[in-house]
């Protein structure tokens, strides 16, 4: 059954996590690469009406907008001061969204600080993950080896004050994803300064104080472990900079145990940075990874990299498992995969279909601004946007799954139970054991 044959610049994604780190905001952010821009200056030099680097007709065009703000500034009735810097991001986010691109954004500094943090895999701050509901801010749990773990932070805590400052009445008017930015802002530091979180805990009496000592926070993008049968499990949360350090060490313990399959489980992954996806691919073929598609009509092609010997494997039957939130990179590592090497299936759902481009461009003010620059296509020539990749073998996962496998990733029994329910990654472990799917699955793709 396996011997099937078949026949840029860094790019960048801003992940789902915020680090310290929200799981609900930031989605959109999570499904955009492109090019890394310092572009300090940029946005000044175009707002300014006399501006000699911008072109007289748009010169001439940009009057009426300064027209217009000098009225609301002299003539708007208010009772408390005007909102300049508001007015301002309202006026770059209205820019934007003219183009009708969901992808071309502006990122307000503080997000913008912690989607590069979260792409270069590190930061500095005390590691723990939080949730925003009803208004209030929890911590969803402490991440391993971190400060919060150090300090005794428990899933659940309710985030009272932050250094004294009471947390509800700065994010009871704003949205989930905006409140796990403010939250996170605060809470974030240079190593070796401390934060004072005034904790309440559940079945404890009286609130009381935490004060952690920050410190860098290394988030590792990649988890393995071997199952039963000599299959390999290997999952990418997302393509930081550190993922293919982080890959290869799991890579070098996994062949080492002679597996007879892999699991590569992209399921949840937002995407990232594009070289590491091409590093990636590279353990597992060379050759092209994907093409872009330029404004113009210019394709470029771009391959595999290479990585160390010890690291790849090329003729190992591989499973990739995606679902509806495998975007961007991480759809790129499943298509290029599908369509360039031998002994590969994907199993799962049907992916995000984010398959734009996007240059991020760092502003004066620390902010960034996004900017679709290209479309890419798998090497097969699939474009992807908007409609995703169908996995060969359609596995649903529901509401309530019935196979149990071994716990793996960050997933844990429950109470009373050895193992996990989840019929994918079942689904791909009896394919490779046994050539076959198990009677729910359908048969979506044939190459």
């Amino acid at each position: 059954m396996f011997g099937r044959s078949r026949a840029v610049i860094a790019h960048a994604v801003a992940g789902i996590v915020l680090l310290i780190v929200g799981f609900g905001g930031g989605w959109i952010c999570a499904l955009m690469f492109g090019s890394y821009v310092p572009m300090r200056g940029a946005i000044a030099a175009m707002f300014s009406p006399t501006n000699a680097q911008t072109p007289q007709e748009i010169r001439q065009q940009f009057s009426v907008f300064w027209e217009t703000w000098h009225l609301v500034d002299q003539d708007f009735y208010h009772e408390e001061p005007l909102d300049r810097q508001r007015m301002i991001t309202g006026s770059i986010n209205g820019m934007l969204a003219s183009l009708d691109d969901p992808y071309t954004v502006y990122q307000e500094p503080d997000l913008a600080a912690q989607s590069n943090d979260n792409l270069r895999g590190s930061f500095e701050g005390i590691g723990a993950y939080i949730r925003i509901a009803n208004g209030k801010a929890y911590i969803s749990r402490p991440m391993e080896n971190s400060p919060a773990l150090r300090a005794g932070l428990q899933q659940d805590d309710e985030i009272l004050k932050i250094d004294g400052e009471v947390v509800s009445p700065f994010i009871e008017d704003l949205d989930t994803s905006e409140a796990h930015v403010k939250v996170a802002a605060r809470i974030r530091g240079p190593k070796g300064t401390a934060v004072t979180l005034t904790i309440r805990r559940e079945f404890e009496g009286q609130p009381f104080d935490v004060v952690i000592e920050r410190d860098e926070v290394i988030v590792s993008s990649v988890q393995s472990a071997m199952l039963d049968n000599d299959v390999a499990y290997l999952k990418i949360s997302g393509f930081k900079t550190t993922t293919p350090n982080d890959f290869d060490l799991a890579m070098r313990k996994l062949l080492a145990q002679q597996p007879q399959g892999l699991v590569l489980d992209l399921r949840d992954n937002p995407g990232g940075y594009l070289k590491p996806a091409q590093e990636v691919l590279g353990r597992f073929y060379e050759g092209v990874a994907l093409y872009e598609k330029k404004t113009g009509g210019e394709v470029l092609t771009l391959n595999t990299i290479k990585g160390p010997a010890n690291t790849r494997a090329f003729d190992l039957p591989l499973v990739v498992l995606v679902n509806g939130r495998s975007a961007s990179a991480s759809e790129i590592v499943a298509g290029a995969l599908r369509d360039m090497r031998e002994s590969t299936y994907l199993i799962g759902e049907t992916t995000f279909g984010k398959g734009s481009v996007q240059n991020i461009h760092q502003l004066s003010n620390g902010a960034n601004v996004r900017v679709t620059t290209a479309y890419w296509l798998t090497p097969g020539k699939q474009t992807i946007s908007n409609v995703g990749i169908t996995p060969e073998y359609v596995v649903a996962m529901t509401d309530e799954p019935t196979q149990m496998v071994p716990c793996v990733a960050d997933n844990e029994p429950l109470e009373g139970q050895s193992g996990c329910a989840d019929d994918q990654l079942a689904a791909a472990i009896q394919f490779l054991t046994e050539g076959q799917l198990p009677r729910e699955a359908t048969s979506a793709v044939r190459r």
